[in-house]
């Protein structure tokens, strides 16, 4: 339903501003196709602002499923202490380095699976956020062997793990690791709650 009412809404906002366009050539007034125009953004623009502010994030267990049609992915398990922070010595920061378990699975009944822009990002109680740390990752995949990248395509009923490693401020709280798809302008649609999973 969101993704409908977000394309209606485009659609009429691209008429309505071929019609402005054609009235201003014509040097005819224009006034009431501005106003509606204005009125329609300003319309989705609260109904945004509504949804952005009852939307929560939800914390699952690992290995829970979070799907976009039919591609879905999860996080199996999170690496975090010691043992963990002495794999990344060498790059001499006072970062906490986190090995994130991820598995990409294609539920699709016929066809083969890849998505569009997936991201996984750690976030903190702050609202920051922080993407794969390539360093990190490089230094990892060392020792550990190239990993699978998780915008991988997916056969009928494939699935595949891999490692990603996060850096984040050694005093951020609240960690959650948040799943997401889609490319940027899936940021205008209204937004929901959201599916995340704890770092202890």
């Amino acid at each position: 339903m969101a993704s409908l009412i977000f394309v209606l809404t485009l659609l009429t906002l691209l008429v309505l501003t071929v019609r402005l366009t054609i009235k201003l050539i014509r040097n005819r007034p224009a006034r009431a196709t501005f106003r509606a125009i204005l009125f329609f953004f300003v319309a989705y623009s609260l109904l945004w602002l509504v949804f952005k502010c009852t939307s929560k994030k939800v914390s699952a267990p690992l290995a829970t499923d979070v799907c976009f049609d039919d591609w879905c992915a999860t996080v199996t398990q999170i690496e975090k202490g010691d043992s963990t922070q002495s794999q990344f010595s060498a790059l001499h920061t006072d970062s906490t380095y986190i090995i994130l378990h991820a598995r990409m699975s294609n539920h699709a009944r016929g066809i083969a699976q890849k998505p569009s822009e997936p991201r996984i990002h750690v976030l903190d109680s702050n609202g920051n956020s922080w993407a794969c740390s390539s360093y990190g990752q490089n230094l990892f995949e060392k020792s550990a062997g190239k990993q699978a990248d998780i915008g991988m395509r997916l056969e009928l009923g494939e699935s595949h793990d891999t490692k990603l490693v996060y850096a984040v401020p050694a005093n951020a709280k609240g960690l959650t690791v948040l799943i997401e798809e889609g490319p940027a302008i899936t940021k205008l649609l209204f937004p929901g709650d959201q599916t995340v999973f704890s770092v202890k």
